[in-house]
């Protein structure tokens, strides 16, 4: 054997015994110990509250339990706090629907599919949980988060364009050529929404609070809109619209946009509620015309939600925006805007929350840094009971 055949046969055995070591390095963290205990934010009297002693999620055999790095304020997050809006029955009280960080534990089906492993890190969409130090999550709902994300950027993404991505391709069914109307459209859904919505061909048209929002809007694609402290907007709407009038609007106000949201849809419109940010009712005169209203230009009303939305539905959502959108966001192609960063973690939940309501964002709003500090000891490996 030459001396150079050597030395590739001593390479290539070299190459295995790294892998196989990196791989039991790898694996081995299964094996690293956990805290006793974490902090998390509930609610309690219409406030965020931290518990510094919460027992840790129980992580099912398709379970992956993740160690939080960041998590993002949701409206639905202070409806919950406020006793408006209740976990669905059986999801922890915990606030909180997306996180990112890194995977410290699996239940065995999820070890068995081998799409993630020890140490991955990744982002979630939860049904809950998510203001915490660790969150339980089926694997359905998590992605490997993209290199060139932040943590913060990889945490408040999965509910926002998650909603936006459903509500534009899977339940209003854009086309090219469409005009769609986007209300509160600096939300982060709004923003998602606006850029998927251009890309998918069809001219947009938002509602929003400020000028600066109705810019940054303009500016990711928005043909124009309307500022709400500036008045009714349907007139506004109604002329970028033009004669064709409005095919989709994306509704999360609601009651107090009801007559106006007539007003611009065109025939065989749909109008795609998700929220009811000014209450469900609608205003007394509308009630009594609203459903003549609505077969006189053959509007077709959907309403729809993500938290209670079955496993399987939340699967195919995740995976095809995992395909079709994540790429394009880590590539630049889609921005997302994180409005403000939390440094705090858990302990400016409150604070988030008041920001949020505030209505001054114009995009996500993030907590971070959400370990203060890491007791730990040594637990049996496998589920935790809680």
């Amino acid at each position: 054997m030459t001396a150079f055949a050597h030395h590739a046969a001593a390479c290539a055995l070299a190459a295995a015994v790294y892998l196989v070591v990196s791989r039991w390095r790898r694996e081995s963290r299964q094996h690293t110990p956990l805290p006793v205990c974490m902090r998390v934010v509930i609610a309690r009297q219409s406030r965020c509250q931290v518990e510094a002693v919460w027992t840790l999620p129980y992580y099912a055999d398709k379970d992956l339990l993740i160690r939080v790095r960041a998590t993002a304020v949701n409206r639905l997050d202070t409806m919950q706090r406020k006793g408006k809006m209740p976990p669905p029955k059986g999801v922890t009280e915990v606030l909180g629907l997306e996180v990112a960080g890194e995977v410290v534990r699996m239940g065995a089906a999820a070890a068995a599919s081998g799409r993630f492993r020890i140490g991955d890190q990744v982002l979630a969409l939860v049904a809950g949980g998510g203001y915490a130090e660790y969150v339980a999550v089926p694997t359905s709902t998590v992605l490997h988060k993209p290199r060139e994300l932040s943590w913060e950027a990889a945490a408040s993404i999965p509910e926002a364009w998650l909603t936006a991505f459903k509500l534009l391709h899977m339940v209003g069914n854009v086309r090219t050529g469409e005009t769609v109307l986007i209300h509160a459209a600096a939300s982060g859904v709004g923003l998602a929404a606006v850029q998927m919505a251009v890309a998918a061909g069809a001219r947009v048209i938002v509602t929003v609070g400020s000028q600066s929002k109705l810019a940054l809007c303009k500016r990711l694609g928005a043909a124009g809109g309307a500022v709400r402290h500036d008045g009714p907007w349907a007139a506004s709407v109604a002329t970028l619209a033009g004669e064709g009038g409005v095919n989709l609007v994306l509704d999360c106000v609601a009651g107090n946009y009801a007559e106006q949201n007539l007003e611009v849809l065109a025939i065989d419109g749909r109008w795609l509620l998700y929220s009811a940010l000014s209450g469900p009712a609608l205003p007394p005169p509308l009630g009594e015309s609203f459903l003549g209203a609505l077969m006189k230009k053959r509007v077709s009303l959907l309403a729809s939600t993500l938290r209670t939305r079955p496993e399987a539905f939340k699967a195919e959502l995740v995976a095809r925006f995992g395909k079709e959108v994540l790429p394009r966001i880590a590539g630049g192609t889609f921005e997302h805007v994180i409005d403000r960063i939390f440094q705090g973690g858990l302990k400016e939940a409150q604070e988030a929350h008041e920001y949020m309501e505030s209505n001054a964002n114009a995009g996500k709003i993030v907590l971070t840094n959400m370990f203060e500090d890491d007791m730990l000891i040594e637990l049996p490996t496998g589920p935790i009971p809680e």
